[in-house]
C-alpha cells in the first residue's frame, strides 16, 4: 500500500511540532512527537485497517478510519491501493467537532 499524507495532515504535523517547539519550549520533544506520529502512520501501509471505524463514533456512515497514537488521532481513509491520512489531530481537544465541520 502507499501511504500519502493530505495537504492538510502536512499542516496538521507542522503545527503539531511548532506548538511543542516553540510554546512549549522542547524542540527535542518537537522532533520526537512527530518522528512517532510517522512511524505510527507508516504501520498502516502493511496494515490498513489497524485502525477503527469512525462511524461509530461520529454516528453516520463514513469511508474514514482512526488511529489513536498516543495522544493524538490520525484520521485517515483506505483506498484500492493507497491509504491517505486525511488530518492528525490532538485526541484530548474535541477533534470530532472540529472533524465534522469538514467532512
Amino acid at each position: 500500500m502507499i501511504l500519502r499524507y493530505t495537504p492538510r495532515a502536512r499542516q496538521d504535523l507542522h503545527e503539531i511540532k511548532n506548538y511543542v517547539k516553540n510554546e512549549l519550549a522542547n524542540p527535542q520533544a518537537a522532533a520526537r512527537i512527530v518522528e512517532r506520529l510517522l512511524k505510527g502512520c507508516s504501520n498502516l501501509k502493511s496494515n490498513p485497517y489497524l485502525g477503527l471505524d469512525l462511524s461509530s463514533k461520529i454516528g453516520q456512515k463514513t469511508d474514514l478510519r482512526y488511529l489513536i497514537l498516543s495522544n493524538y488521532i490520525a484520521i485517515y481513509r483506505v483506498d484500492k491501493n493507497s491509504v491517505s491520512v486525511i488530518r492528525i489531530m490532538d485526541g484530548r481537544t474535541d477533534y470530532l467537532l472540529y472533524l465534522l465541520s469538514e467532512i
